[in-house]
């Protein structure tokens, strides 16, 4: 399982000018702008081990960067040097007789990754920075499909699972988490864990690892995560787990990605979706709660049930408002599937139905155009905020289906109350909305991130989770003129501190993504 590095690395290029390392101080959420002395573009395996190495050698931290495209702070360094896989691109191994290696360009860069299909399942050997798009793209035009649908298609796929991403397509095919058969991980002091799902398991919550370091005992916390369908908040831990699910969903703190092997299925046949209009907002929740249940019944194939409230379609309208009935004040957007289109036809007739007995209007719509309109809402609310200088203040709740009408109706209550303008929407098949404050002025801003607590306090006493699919990164609250770790809301200080002791058994010179998941402060407790 464990593999020590022995033999020298190719030179790695640093980067050690201040402009370029302005480029990696921050991520899409600009909630948090970092320092860092420079920054290590590693292309391969053998990069990442030397610069971990040196890194520890020296006790200097080093932060993961992907993508960039995370919302939680999650790559923005806190001193030391960043670690950029931007062009980890490449699949170095061999195929296998079973296998095939698929190159793919695009611009100036290539991509390759790996096919193959065994007993179990056809799967995908992964650079850890390829995006999620180009992925898709490879494996549908092999007839195959990698079902998670993260909403930010640019980011990649290490990304992806370093947060357990999810998407609206969670509601029937489940997270990252479920695809997710083997990984490689260059642990922080240098040796190389390769581990396949369903070959270590904890038991009591604890495991042994055998290293070049010694035996490492690793001990799970004692805590129990919230009952809800989606959580990104802290580590992943269960009774007698596979070892893979502490790495996922671990926002690099663990170790660095190197490989990654995901399950494939076949690509679904046929695909539509159905935007269903609704003049009460109330009605559009529960007609969504009905799909739901005949679809958790089997008696309609449904990939996804989405939410828009008024304030929402407001924005949608901006661009697309000759889609939108002008009395529509809720949107619920559907994906359905079928083997065939007589499948897809009954699929949306029981959809029809539903939609007439709520009081709603529902329409097929094609995928992809669905996708557009449901996608220009974030990109509208970003640019409205923008405009006035100030940034959305935003949640990542889930909370379990008996809490949800108690959570929705307080999202409503909060906004309306607060007089600052706001948006409710996002992925109600599995009872988890974002919502966004949208500050027009410094003032406003003040205010949002005072009332936002109140929602996240909300959540936690309904049982739900602070972070459902974006992880926790550096985010904080603000509380008495006072930044704390988002975190610290909902976890006791000691469920922390065994956090810290987990990850100092991994990262005892504590070098890795610093700040992630576990406060900084709670290293010197």
């Amino acid at each position: 399982m464990i593999k020590t590095l022995i033999k020298d690395v190719a030179h790695i290029i640093l980067n050690k000018d201040k402009e370029k390392i302005k480029d990696y101080l921050s991520d899409e959420s600009n909630i948090i702008t970092g320092f860092a002395d420079e920054v290590i573009f590693a292309n391969n395996e053998d990069e990442v081990i030397k610069a971990i190495i040196e890194a520890n050698s020296k006790r200097k931290r080093l932060t993961i960067s992907g993508a960039g495209t995370g919302i939680t702070g999650s790559r923005v360094p806190l001193g030391g040097a960043v670690i950029s896989l931007e062009n980890f691109t490449r699949i170095e191994r061999i195929p296998k007789e079973n296998e095939e290696l698929v190159i793919y360009r695009e611009f100036d860069k290539e991509y390759s990754i790996i096919l193959g299909k065994d007993e179990k399942s056809y799967y995908a050997i992964l650079p850890p920075a390829i995006p999620i798009r180009i992925l898709k793209k490879i494996v549908e035009d092999k007839g195959l499909f990698y079902p998670p649908d993260p909403t930010e298609t640019s980011s990649f796929i290490g990304g992806n699972v370093a947060t357990n991403a999810s998407g609206a397509r969670t509601f029937k095919y489940g997270s990252t988490r479920d695809y997710v058969r083997r990984l490689r991980i260059v642990l922080p002091f240098g040796d190389i864990l390769d581990v396949e799902r369903g070959r270590y398991f904890f038991v009591d919550r604890k495991l042994t690892l055998e290293t070049s370091q010694g035996k490492i005992e690793l001990e799970l916390p004692s805590y129990n995560m919230p009952p809800v369908e989606k959580n990104a908040a802290g580590y992943y831990v269960k009774d007698n787990m596979d070892l893979i699910d502490l790495f996922i969903g671990s926002e690099g703190t663990l170790g660095v990605f190197t490989e990654i092997e995901v399950k494939l299925i076949k690509k679904p046949s046929f695909i539509s979706a159905v935007f269903a209009y609704f003049e009460i907002e109330d009605k559009a929740i529960d007609f969504a709660k009905k799909v739901r249940r005949e679809a958790k019944n089997s008696r309609i194939d449904v990939l996804a049930i989405e939410f828009f409230d008024s304030n929402s379609l407001s924005f949608i309208r901006d661009k697309y408002g000759n889609r939108i009935p002008k009395n529509a004040n809720a949107l619920i957007d559907l994906e359905i599937e079928g083997d065939n289109e007589e499948d897809l036809e009954k699929n949306f007739e029981k959809i029809l139905e539903i939609s007439d007995e709520y009081g709603g209007e529902a329409y097929i719509i094609d995928v992809s155009e669905a996708k557009e309109i449901r996608h220009s809402l974030p990109a509208g609310v970003n640019n409205y905020v923008r405009i006035h200088g100030t940034k959305k203040v935003a949640t990542d709740i889930a909370v379990p289906e008996e809490n949800f009408d108690k959570m929705y109706k307080f999202y409503h209550e909060v906004g309306i109350n607060s007089g600052i303008k706001y948006v409710l929407f996002g992925h109600i098949g599995n009872f988890h909305l974002h919502f966004n404050f949208l500050p027009r002025n410094q003032d406003e801003l003040t205010r949002a991130e005072k009332y936002i607590v109140s929602l996240w306090k909300k959540a936690i006493e309904l049982n739900g989770t602070v972070s459902a699919e974006h992880g926790v990164g550096k985010k904080y609250y603000v509380e008495n003129s006072s930044k704390k770790p988002l975190i610290s809301l909902m976890y006791d200080k000691n469920t922390i501190l065994n956090f810290a002791n987990l990850k100092k058994k991994l990262d005892p010179n504590l070098i890795l993504n610093i700040g992630n998941i576990i406060p900084e402060e709670y290293f010197n407790l």
